[in-house]
């Protein structure tokens, strides 16, 4: 991890497009300002493993719902499948 010390109105660069700025220090927080272009995301580290954790979870019940579809419709296939006329017969 870089580290960096800076002082109110001080700021970092991120790949030359990403303005990271201290606008103020009060206890034991600090205020940031964030300029980036809109095509980037900035957003809580909270909020972002959040998200996440979102998307895997519906990732998984997409899949979990897929099996037993194929589940069931193979339950419910016919059990003689010679006998079918297969298409352009």
């Amino acid at each position: 991890m870089l580290v960096f010390r800076r002082k109110v109105g001080e700021a970092v660069v991120i790949d030359g497009r990403i303005e990271v700025q201290v606008l103020e220090l009060s206890g034991g927080r600090v205020k940031l300002g964030f300029s980036a272009p809109p095509e980037v995301t900035v957003m809580r580290k909270e909020l972002h493993l959040t998200c996440e954790q979102n998307r895997r979870a519906a990732a998984f019940r997409a899949t979990e719902s897929l099996a037993r579809l194929v589940t069931v419709l193979r339950a419910h296939a016919p059990d003689d499948a010679e006998g079918d006329p297969s298409p352009g017969s």
